[in-house]
């Protein structure tokens, strides 16, 4: 039996390949993919079974209803919290945190992992979200990673959220 997986800010499915690929983790079946980019959503329905849809996160949650699944992925958009946007107060997309932890309780996930740009690991936003979590059932653990130390060819610093509710150890990133 395969994790469910749901994907939010999915874009191409780069954050479901690592979990779907059997060469990276492997074994997870998206059932639902959401990102608001017509291209980004044809190119992850063609790389991954499942539901792929174009949506507004915002309004697609209050109208449809959150598939049950496992593991809830994604990075809501970065822009809002990024050292390159000079105005980044007041910019709505640094919420778009909310309709993610809303859709990981609806859909029953024992784990979430959020990223994002580093910034998030400093901002006010982050308490937030560990607050809404906790409302929900999650514990949560957050760091700033490099994705060059996992591989990927360039030197990315990230901030990784991982929620988890359940009878889990405490996780530890890896070195």
């Amino acid at each position: 039996m395969s994790l469910r997986l749901i994907d939010l800010f999915s874009g191409a499915g780069g954050m479901s390949l690592g979990f779907c690929d059997k060469q990276f983790c492997g074994g997870f079946e998206t059932v639902l993919a959401i990102d608001n980019d017509a291209a980004a959503v044809k190119t992850h329905g063609l790389n991954f079974p499942g539901r792929s849809i174009k949506a507004n996160i915002e309004e697609w949650l209050l109208e449809n209803e959150v598939p049950q699944a496992d593991v809830v992925i994604g990075g809501p958009p970065c822009q809002g919290f990024s050292l390159l946007n000079k105005k980044r107060d007041g910019d709505a997309r640094r919420a778009l945190w909310e309709p993610f932890i809303e859709i990981a309780e609806r859909s029953g996930a024992r784990v979430f992992v959020m990223e994002n740009v580093a910034e998030l690991y400093r901002s006010p936003e982050r308490q937030l979200i560990e607050a809404k979590a906790k409302q929900h059932g999650f514990q949560t653990s957050a760091a700033i990673l490099n994705a060059a130390d996992y591989g990927a060819p360039q030197t990315r610093k990230r901030t990784i959220i991982l929620g988890w509710r359940g009878a889990f150890n405490l996780p530890t990133f890896p070195p």
